[in-house]
């Protein structure tokens, strides 16, 4: 930072415990799955946020990037002081971030995802299997407006498609495809203290088609499965804002549940296990959760 003058009656916003995140300390060179001229891609650790909490500037996927494993070089042989981010991915989630360089490559990128030329795969942990196959899904326009505030953190969807093109344009279009759905065993001495006791778990990978806020696990809540240690979605799950229309005792239990919504205070199962774009592609390592066979629990 820079000196500067701050002028008679600014407000200024002291933070003297600013909030920490541990995990910063593990994301190191080590996670770093590629690297070019442009482009740097790492495999994030869970309650890492992507981008800087109000009362932290340092410790998130850029900043941690940055201390831990630079010095960085674009293309023009100049030094990176921080890379950019590219995209988002929540801060309970694990896996593939992508960070540019410099400007150029954040725009590229955006163009790309834009296009739909951003292929993303995700894996999740859910305790009911989720059905396989496309899911087209509907969530309303306004509640992932920027700046919206006062309303629920979850996005409640909708399964029936808008009457007419008019009112379609309210809604906000979301897609994407379960591949596979398998039974799994989870280590019960995994590092992030989940005990997944006698239940069975299921683990599904998922074709990413649009990219929403809390998609995947919007989506799956949606259909009778959300993801295990979700808090914000599991009161949730299986409702939808169909429930809504007919008013009464339906509407009463979605209200009553998303009360109960809380933001996750620890990692979820969900991680974005790989990404490919402009003929770069990465896999994240294994998830907390392990490799399925209840042996192979990640170091993060």
């Amino acid at each position: 930072m820079l000196p500067s003058t701050i002028s008679q009656g600014t407000d200024i916003r002291i933070y003297p415990f600013p909030r920490r995140f541990p995990s910063c300390s593990k994301l190191d060179a080590s996670k770093i799955m590629h690297e070019d001229t442009t482009f740097l891609i790492v495999d994030k650790p869970p309650m890492l946020p992507t981008q800087p909490d109000a009362s932290n500037y340092f410790e998130n996927c850029p900043g941690c990037v940055a201390m831990n494993c630079g010095p960085f070089t674009n293309l023009a042989g100049d030094d990176v002081p921080r890379p950019l981010l590219c995209h988002r991915v929540d801060s309970c989630v694990s896996g593939c971030v992508v960070l540019s360089k410099d400007a150029n490559g954040q725009a590229v990128f955006s163009r790309l995802q834009r296009d739909r030329k951003v292929k993303k795969v995700y894996k999740a942990v859910t305790k009911r299997p989720a059905p396989i196959g496309m899911h087209v899904h509907w969530m309303w326009g306004e509640q992932t407006a920027r700046g919206t505030s006062g309303g629920p953190s979850c996005q409640l969807l909708s399964h029936e498609i808008p009457l007419n093109r008019k009112k379609a344009k309210s809604w906000i279009r979301c897609i994407l495809e379960i591949v596979s759905c398998e039974p799994i065993e989870i280590d019960g001495d995994n590092e992030h203290g989940y005990d997944p006791g006698q239940e069975q778990h299921y683990e599904s990978t998922i074709r990413l088609v649009t990219g929403r806020k809390h998609q995947v696990r919007a989506q799956l809540s949606s259909l009778g499965c959300p993801i295990v240690r979700d808090t914000l979605y599991e009161p949730i799950g299986g409702m939808t804002l169909d429930d809504l229309s007919g008013g009464g005792e339906k509407a009463m239990m979605i209200d009553m549940a998303v009360g109960q919504c809380r933001v996750p205070k620890t990692p979820i199962g969900l991680q974005a296990h790989a990404i490919l774009f402009g003929g770069i592609k990465a896999k994240a390592g294994t998830p907390w959760w392990g490799d399925g066979t209840g042996t192979g629990s990640s170091s993060d």
